[in-house]
């Protein structure tokens, strides 16, 4: 009776349970071969799981507004508030706390958490609104007469709330951050022209299921790519304000499974962004 017990919880269910494993195929295939099995055996479990791939553009435009409160402390520590909301089609709110810590005055290096809700997806249920990130950035800086120039390199952390088919999905997805900045203070005014060009990069996405039962192989791949530019206007030693416009390039690939195939979504948005943001130092 226990072993009717354990093969009826552990023997494969639907299709997905049999494509990729590469064992269970062998077998199959050596009962086939075998002239004396009595045992029959559809000939579709050995056929190449169809995978259809789409591509969808979207362009959108969308506003940021930044609100960044700077609390510095003894011995290069400091203590950052940050409020983020973003205009529609996004619907987004982040709330960051964060720490930084200035060993040397060209070495920044920050860790924040963000608390992120999505006001497009309703709220009764807290697996579509509401997620969880984490930054861990290292900031070097140089000063070169009226230039500011900066390297930053980072990971983000991007956690989902509920469960996930960690086949096309991961509890935590991991992200690198490279950001160029350039900053030129005009002479004798408050104002400063700003650059910059940030690049993201899939750490994890899931690609070992997808490998499996496909001839192409897929990769990690390049998510985002942001250049921005604008000025920036420093009211005083304590108040700065912000406008930039960034032309923001994303790239996502999501995968969905069913009993027939497997759809792979190539999904390219471009958003023209206009970004405001106040901060308080002291």
């Amino acid at each position: 009776m226990a072993y009717v017990a354990l093969y009826r919880q552990y023997r494969p269910l639907t299709f997905n349970d049999v494509v990729g494993q590469e064992n269970i195929i062998k077998t199959l295939k050596n009962a086939i071969k075998i002239k004396t099995c009595f045992i029959f055996i559809p000939s579709f479990l050995f056929a190449q799981v169809p995978i259809i791939e789409k591509d969808t553009t979207i362009v959108t435009p969308e506003t940021h507004l930044f609100a960044t409160f700077v609390k510095s402390f003894k011995h290069g520590l400091s203590l950052t508030i940050e409020e983020e909301i973003r205009s529609a089609p996004s619907h987004r709110a982040h709330t960051t706390v964060a720490m930084g810590y200035t060993p040397i005055p060209y070495l920044n290096i920050y860790a924040g958490y963000t608390l992120k809700l999505y006001g497009n997806q309703g709220w009764t249920d807290p697996n579509k609104y509401l997620q969880h990130r984490a930054n861990f950035l290292i900031t070097g800086q140089v000063k070169l007469g009226q230039w500011n120039l900066s390297l930053r390199e980072g990971v983000m952390l991007d956690g989902r709330v509920g469960e996930v088919d960690k086949r096309v999905k991961n509890n935590v997805d991991f992200t690198l951050r490279s950001r160029l900045q350039a900053v030129y203070s005009i002479p004798e005014t408050p104002l400063g022209i700003v650059g910059k060009f940030e690049m993201l990069n899939t750490l994890n996405a899931p690609i070992e299921y997808i490998n499996q039962v496909s001839d192409h192989h897929y990769g990690q791949y390049i998510s985002e790519l942001r250049p921005e530019f604008g000025l920036q206007w420093k009211i005083n030693k304590q108040h700065s304000l912000t406008l930039t416009y960034r032309y923001n390039y994303l790239y996502d690939r999501s995968i969905t499974l069913n009993d027939t195939d497997i759809a792979i979504m190539h999904k390219y948005t471009t958003k023209h962004l206009m970004l405001l943001a106040y901060k308080l130092g002291w």
